[in-house]
């Protein structure tokens, strides 16, 4: 009992001593300056991404596809030079007829079309010629159903054992659309467009999906949606049979992702959407909540300015502006003072 309230004596001591303040009238507790550590090539955060391109295969789409894949390099370039651990699918629009046909074939990834095939049905770092292989996967031809079903199809080859593959557990997951058209996923094999339909499956439905395959960390989602697509009238009139992808954009501004035309410079747009995606992929979570404003990140003894990164409070962490993200084997320092005693 007397070593008890002899340790009991000291703690108060120390708590008596932190709550005086230095030139103050008035006492004040302040908590000494907490910082994480971490070191790029040691799993600090998590550079897996798993992105799923779903493709219009629509009789409208093969311009769109041919550049597509004559520009992916400015997509790729920059997962590549920060070493991201990145896997690469593609399925179509068509993915969504399994449901109403028992083939599995329309749902499982894509290696290519007709009597061209790569053998890759996942792309990685590893893959070799992999803007070759990415051209081969991506060019699905059009001859897919005019019922272009992209949400839907999503859910479809995501849940497909062929696919199983592609889902990694602790991986971001960025899915991209790409179609000149809208989506209209109901629960009727019957082909209707109309944004009034009760058999329309709502936006909510799809991101309620994802979360289940994606749970996310605290309230930070682990998935994003993007689209390349047709946003404005302009952009309509100047692509024949196009359409104005409405639910594509809802659903893109529900999970956080990035829309790009199919009527701008592809190398340009393909770029943009590569950093946002690895804006959204690069998370360091912190151990224990801060004082934002007392924040400051170093990286390797440097620096970082504060345009460089932003704290995400929802998820305790902090994510880097795609020209600030560390490289490999870089040490980022993490400063802050803590809110509390308490780790998050």
């Amino acid at each position: 009992m007397r070593r008890g309230a002899a340790a009991l004596r000291i703690v108060l001591l120390i708590a008596v001593l932190l709550t005086i303040g230095c030139g103050t009238d008035d006492p004040s507790l302040s908590l000494l300056q907490d910082s994480d550590i971490f070191q790029q090539n040691v799993g600090a955060r998590s550079t897996k991404v798993d992105i799923l391109w779903v493709v219009d295969n629509s009789g409208s789409m093969k311009t769109s596809q041919e550049n597509l894949a004559a520009n992916f390099s400015s997509f790729i370039k920059d997962f590549q030079k920060l070493n991201y651990d990145f896997q690469i699918g593609v399925i179509t629009t068509d993915a969504y007829r399994e449901l109403y046909t028992s083939n599995s074939n329309f749902s499982k990834l894509k290696d290519g079309l007709g009597d061209n095939h790569s053998g890759e049905f996942v792309i990685t770092p590893q893959t070799e010629n992999i803007e070759d292989v990415f051209l081969t996967n991506i060019i699905q031809g059009v001859n897919g159903s005019g019922d272009e079903r992209a949400f839907q199809s999503i859910e479809t080859a995501l849940l497909n054992p062929f696919n199983s593959m592609f889902l990694r557990p602790e991986a971001f997951l960025a899915v991209v659309i790409v179609s000149d058209e809208d989506d209209f996923s109901r629960d009727s094999a019957a082909w209707k467009e109309d944004y009034k339909d009760p058999l329309l499956f709502s936006i909510q439905h799809y991101k309620d999906f994802l979360n289940q395959v994606k749970p996310p960390i605290g309230s930070s989602p682990r998935f994003s949606i993007s689209a390349m697509g047709v946003w404005d009238e302009a952009c309509r009139k100047s692509l024949s049979f196009a359409r104005i992808g409405k639910r594509y954009g809802e659903l893109v501004e529900a999970t956080g992702g990035t829309k790009s035309s199919l009527c701008g410079n592809f190398a340009d747009e393909l770029e943009f959407l590569a950093n946002d995606i690895l804006e959204l992929a690069s998370q360091f979570y912190l151990s224990r909540i801060p004082i934002v404003d007392s924040i400051r990140i170093l990286v390797n003894g440097v620096e970082m300015p504060k345009s460089g990164w932003t704290y995400l409070p929802e998820s305790n962490s902090i994510t880097f502006s795609k020209d600030f993200i560390p490289a490999e084997g870089e040490k980022i320092d993490v400063k802050y003072d803590p809110k509390d005693f308490n780790p998050k």
